[in-house]
């Protein structure tokens, strides 16, 4: 029986032996790697940064932050000009709509439309009758302005933005300045518009000062037309810096900026949700000057031209 009992003990330790062999084979296949580690966590980063955008994009969508499905989101933007004196001093009363801009953004093709109107465009006011389409901002500000641009482009404008001289010079230096090819040497004076400008030819970095005579500038041949071509062309790099990535750490300043010199009724979200569009897109723009020609005093817009145009920017949506 001793022999047996022995024999037993032989027995069980050799399997307690195997056992433990075998918890300490489980404990080691558990036991995670430094590399096995870092790959665990950089999905578990992925995963976290792919949820979060997903949650961004959800919320900053065009169709959520503006509650429009069935056509592109447009903006009119709106850059104002004080009036002076013949001795260039600043004069009370309502400015003028020097730059008057729509900003349609498609998120059906992905894509965002720049469309700039002359001041001198010939429009019909609501309730003035026929004039040039600046006017319009002097009968009733931005939202006569809003209306107006609807009639003439035959599109809702869904918010509006409007900055002064001061504000623009705020955000080209904010985000430190703006790369342009400038197409000539432009110098000039008007004492009465208040405009110096003094600007060399060649590609150069504009601060706000002279990004401003670069806009502002129109001693051309084709007057305001040209200006127009140069203010596409500022506003297309505009759009580029805006929606790279880089100068998201810009924002808070920028904002700063845009609380203090712009009016406007687009609330925090609408102004998220447009930059988000952008970034998302990567800055994908079209500019054009809205279609027509010279007529005296008028620039005369092209109605099948506009039309056109139009059905452009609407593209993706039924209509």
């Amino acid at each position: 029986m001793e022999g047996n009992g022995d024999m037993t003990g032989r027995e069980l330790g050799g399997q307690g032996d195997i056992a433990l062999e075998s918890l300490e084979q489980q404990e080691k296949y558990k036991k995670p790697t430094p590399g096995r580690l870092a790959f665990m966590i950089a999905v578990c980063v992925v995963v976290v940064i792919i949820s979060f955008l997903m949650v961004v994009s959800s919320y900053l969508s065009l169709e959520a932050t503006f509650k429009v499905k069935d056509r592109p989101i447009n903006l009119l933007l709106l850059g104002i000009d004080q009036t002076y004196d013949d001795k260039g001093n600043v004069m009370d009363g309502p400015g003028r709509a020097d730059t008057i801009i729509v900003v349609s953004m498609n998120p059906k093709q992905g894509k965002s439309y720049v469309v700039s109107i002359p001041r001198d465009t010939r429009v019909s006011i609501p309730g003035r009758g026929t004039a040039k389409v600046n006017a319009a901002y002097v009968y009733g500000g931005p939202e006569l302005m809003a209306k107006t641009v609807e009639g003439l482009i035959g599109i809702p404008v869904d918010r509006y933005a409007e900055v002064d001289f001061n504000g623009f010079v705020g955000v080209i230096d904010a985000i430190g300045g703006i790369e342009v090819d400038v197409d000539k040497d432009m110098r000039y004076t008007d004492k009465a518009g208040g405009l110096k400008v003094d600007i060399k030819k060649g590609r150069q970095i504009l601060d706000g000062e002279k990004a401003l005579q670069y806009v502002r500038f129109r001693a051309d041949v084709l007057g305001d037309i040209t200006r127009v071509g140069r203010q596409q062309n500022l506003m297309g790099v505009l759009i580029d810096e805006a929606a790279n990535y880089r100068n998201i750490r810009k924002a808070p300043r920028l904002a700063r900026i845009l609380m203090e010199y712009v009016k406007t009724d687009l609330s925090q979200r609408d102004m998220a949700s447009a930059g988000w569009f952008l970034i998302r897109t990567g800055g994908d723009v079209l500019t054009q000057t809205i279609p027509g020609d010279f007529s005296k005093q008028y620039w005369v817009t092209n109605g099948a031209a506009v039309k056109e145009m139009v059905n452009s920017m609407v593209q993706g949506f039924d209509r």
